[in-house]
């Protein structure tokens, strides 16, 4: 077994690993003192889901999937859930570990962003994320995506960055693959660590190459 062989293994039973370590997590809708409209609220949670997605440290539940699971277990989900308390409740019915739940407000011109990571398991509060930003309501999306940033930070012990390389469009599958050496190997965090220490010369360069199929 050559050495190119090898690292496509282990890459892969890497990859394989990270994927099953996933916490499951699900985004309570967040809450609002004033300032936000009903619809942008629901834009900046949903804009929040998605960038927790690409992280790729949380297999998140869809919205529209917790609606019909709390529908199906007959449970009236308030306005005013929001507390860790209704959390812990939702995020049992849904059986995923972690609930995110979280205000949003507005004091003079300064936006407000106040969420919480929870654990389902403990009822305990486990992280937190409090920014204030002041600038167009637009900005607030990029704030969502720090926030999600560092929370799958926390949740990893490591620095977590959202990207998202060129790909290929078409059907099948959206993994990024990469050439090191001549061999062929999937892409991401799994690579960046197996192939970044080497030692001795410059290390192995690691590019995309869009010749590989989706």
């Amino acid at each position: 077994m050559n050495i190119r062989t090898v690292l496509l293994i282990l890459l892969f039973c890497s990859f394989v690993y990270a994927q099953d370590a996933k916490k499951t997590i699900a985004v309570l809708d967040f809450q609002t003192s004033g300032g936000l409209s009903p619809a942008e609220v629901t834009t900046l949670a949903n804009r929040f889901r998605g960038i927790l997605v690409q992280t790729r440290v949380f297999d998140v539940v869809e919205r529209e999937k917790m609606n019909d699971i709390l529908v199906a277990q007959d449970f009236n989900m308030s306005d005013a859930c929001n507390t860790a308390e209704c959390a812990v409740q939702v995020g049992q019915l849904l059986g995923v570990e972690q609930m995110i739940a979280g205000d949003l407000g507005k004091i003079g011109q300064t936006y407000t962003i106040d969420l919480r990571l929870i654990d389902v398991e403990s009822s305990k509060i486990v992280g937190t994320q409090t920014k204030d930003y002041k600038g167009e309501i637009d900005g607030l999306l990029s704030m969502m995506t720090e926030i999600a940033r560092q929370f799958a930070s926390q949740a990893t012990g490591q620095q977590v960055t959202i990207s998202q390389p060129s790909t290929p469009t078409g059907p099948g599958n959206k993994m990024l693959w990469y050439i090191v050496g001549g061999a062929a190997v999937l892409g991401g965090g799994a690579a960046a660590l197996l192939l970044g220490g080497g030692g001795g010369g410059g290390g192995a360069a690691i590019i995309p190459d869009p010749s590989f199929p989706n």
